[in-house]
């Protein structure tokens, strides 16, 4: 069973949620909203700060930030006391800018990212840490170092659920394949087969070749019209709640069809909530008025269908 974790829009009850720590006050408003059915919370750790080539470690430098993100923990925690929360170690990656955050060819990213882990799981042992495993750019082989770093250092025998890091902004399949596999084959030989794997950011493309090897999976680029019925018609990001709820649903059906384990509660508010979409958006573009009435039944049709056969 592959979970999917994301913030949704706030119209529809979800239980696989995505707070990111640069930006936590929208992830922080869902849960209030729907905390009566959120089951499982990933806070992550705000990596894309390293956007910019300029920023080399988090605000305030990686102590202070692991303490922010405890601090965070404690208060989704106080918000939906029944929800298991896990938080992500502040890691450094290498896919963004090639070298940027290594401190020399001894120190790299992958160095970087084990220290930090070592610093959360001494300082906060309470803690339910999403253990990052990090790698240089377009080099799958080394994921491999991040494991053996912390097998050495007895961090997976006490911390059971994995995140391969690097593999967010990578285009090309193949090396996300390589790159999964490589992490799953290593943990079987190990003794670590029961260890959970989670991928940050990945493409809803990758899935099919790579679901067997993972647990879990996040992502937010359903806020983007993610197929040809939705781009020839609304071709841009979502701009208002009832664009995001029709992207959002098309999105869940999209990872139906390809394994993922999306709760039949959401499917039917989606069947609800759609075509009560087509007035509002119809009335606010006209000159595509019969091109969204068409797009809306062609989602509506599909949420039947996969209900029904649920």
């Amino acid at each position: 069973m592959v979970l999917f974790f994301t913030l949704p829009p706030s119209t529809i009850d979800y239980p696989y949620i995505l707070i990111n720590a640069n930006k936590p006050e929208t992830g922080i408003r869902y849960i209030v909203q729907h905390r009566g059915i959120i089951e499982v919370v990933i806070i992550d750790s705000g990596i894309e700060i390293f956007r910019n080539p300029s920023i080399k470690d988090y605000p305030g430098g990686a102590e202070t930030w692991i303490r922010r993100l405890v601090v965070l923990r404690d208060r989704v925690k106080s918000i939906a006391p029944h929800a298991r929360i896990y938080v992500t170690c502040p890691d450094y990656c290498d896919d963004y800018h090639h070298k940027a955050l290594w401190i020399d060819e001894n120190i790299t990213n992958i160095e970087r990212t084990v220290l930090n882990i070592l610093k959360c799981v001494d300082w906060y042992r309470d803690v339910d840490w999403l253990i990052p495993i990090q790698g240089w750019n377009k080099r799958p082989p080394t994921l491999i170092w991040s494991l053996e770093y912390l097998e050495q250092l007895g961090v997976l025998k006490d911390y059971s659920y994995l995140a391969v890091a690097n593999l967010c902004v990578e285009p090309v399949i193949r090396i996300i394949r390589h790159g999964l596999a490589y992490v799953r084959t290593w943990l079987n030989n190990h003794g670590y087969r029961d260890h959970r794997i989670h991928v940050f950011g990945m493409k809803i493309s990758a899935l099919k070749q790579t679901i067997d090897y993972i647990n879990s999976f996040d992502s937010t680029a359903w806020t983007r019209p993610v197929s040809t019925r939705l781009w020839k018609v609304l071709n841009w990001s979502a701009k208002s709640e009832e664009e995001r709820t029709l992207f959002f649903c098309e999105y869940m059906l999209r990872l139906a069809r390809q394994r993922v384990m999306i709760p039949l509660k959401v499917f039917e508010q989606c069947l609800e909530q759609v075509p009560r979409i087509r007035t509002v958006l119809t009335s606010r573009y006209r000159t595509k008025a019969e091109e969204i009435e068409k797009v809306v039944s062609e989602v509506t049709k599909d949420l039947e269908t996969l209900l029904k056969k649920e």
